[in-house]
């Protein structure tokens, strides 16, 4: 007896030892990039803030509709099993006579597929009718947390009107509309039919405060949403290049088994959390919203910078 638990102890040793490479690869590795390879040219962004005639937005809201509670590791590579409150929200700009959407949370229904908890229909009812209201209506990209909100909308057709989509967003949304979590939408294959999507390269001004600043790795559809206020104030809305500040501040990526579950090109948002790093390093003054970062957002509240709220 004592020679076979000898053996087994070396054997449950043996499988330690080969499980610890496997766990650190898929569960704590991520390196820094190298800095620069990808960089926000910010006085390029600030002065296509000001090409568009008109008022800049006056104040942004908020409307949380959701929440999602993964293991902290799941969203910063090395970090702990204990979970996090992960917000699922829409922004509004609003202007003096008209309101601007970015990012469209989702339904119930999306909600339940994700695993969302704390679904608040009155939030949801909300953010609905501000996108009826809307005279623009933009996401950071087109996975169903982001998106699902505006598809969920019984007159799509005439919201689209007023939504700017990416060609890269339509491309990836066109063949996945009636799968995962997009499937309890029961969308046409068709809605896109006859839709014109934004097609630019590195950044584009899209109203008055609002500029589009291509982000492709999360999705290939990924893109930062810069706004600032009439009064001055900059925003950078993230998307999920971050899902909460800590990827930036440590520059390290979601884990690995998380990246490779949802088809991202971890890379190149390597890239990219070192490239926003050295931007909010040089500008402190530019307060960014990472994609699903319930601190962020009580603190840009509680700071006055955002209202709660549609």
């Amino acid at each position: 007896m004592n020679k076979w638990l000898k053996w087994g102890g070396y054997g449950l040793l043996a499988l330690i030892v080969a499980c610890i490479p496997a766990y650190w690869w898929f569960f704590a590795e991520s390196h820094r990039a190298l800095p620069g390879i990808y960089a926000i040219d910010i006085a390029e962004v600030r002065r296509l803030a000001d090409t568009q005639l008109g008022e800049k937005p006056l104040l942004v809201r908020v409307e949380t509709v959701a929440h999602v509670s993964p293991p902290r590791v799941f969203v910063v590579a090395g970090d702990s099993w204990h979970s996090i409150d992960l917000p699922i929200s829409s922004y509004e700009p609003v202007y003096r006579d008209h309101l601007a959407v970015l990012d469209t949370a989702l339904n119930a229904d999306v909600a339940k597929s994700m695993s969302a908890t704390n679904f608040d229909s009155a939030a949801y009812a909300r953010m609905s009718d501000a996108l009826a209201h809307a005279s623009l209506i933009v996401v950071t990209h087109e996975h169903p947390d982001h998106i699902g909100g505006l598809l969920a909308q019984p007159d799509l057709k005439k919201l689209l009107a007023v939504t700017r989509l990416t060609r890269e967003q339509v491309a990836e949304l066109r063949p996945n509309l009636g799968k995962d979590s997009f499937a309890p939408l029961h969308l046409p294959s068709n809605v896109f039919d006859g839709y014109q999507p934004l097609d630019y390269v590195r950044y584009l001004a899209l109203a008055p405060g609002i500029v589009l600043i291509k982000s492709p790795g999360h999705t290939p559809g990924s893109q930062m949403i810069y706004v600032r206020r009439a009064d001055g104030v900059e925003f950078l809305f993230l998307g999920d290049v971050a899902w909460i500040m800590r990827n930036v501040e440590t520059q390290k990526e979601k884990a690995r088994l998380v990246d490779w579950i949802a088809d991202e090109d971890r890379m190149k948002v390597r890239e990219e959390l070192a490239g926003l790093n050295q931007l909010h390093v040089a500008h402190p003054e530019i307060h960014m919203m990472p994609g699903h970062d319930a601190a962020a957002i009580d603190s840009f509240v509680n700071g006055g910078l955002l209202v709660r709220g549609f």
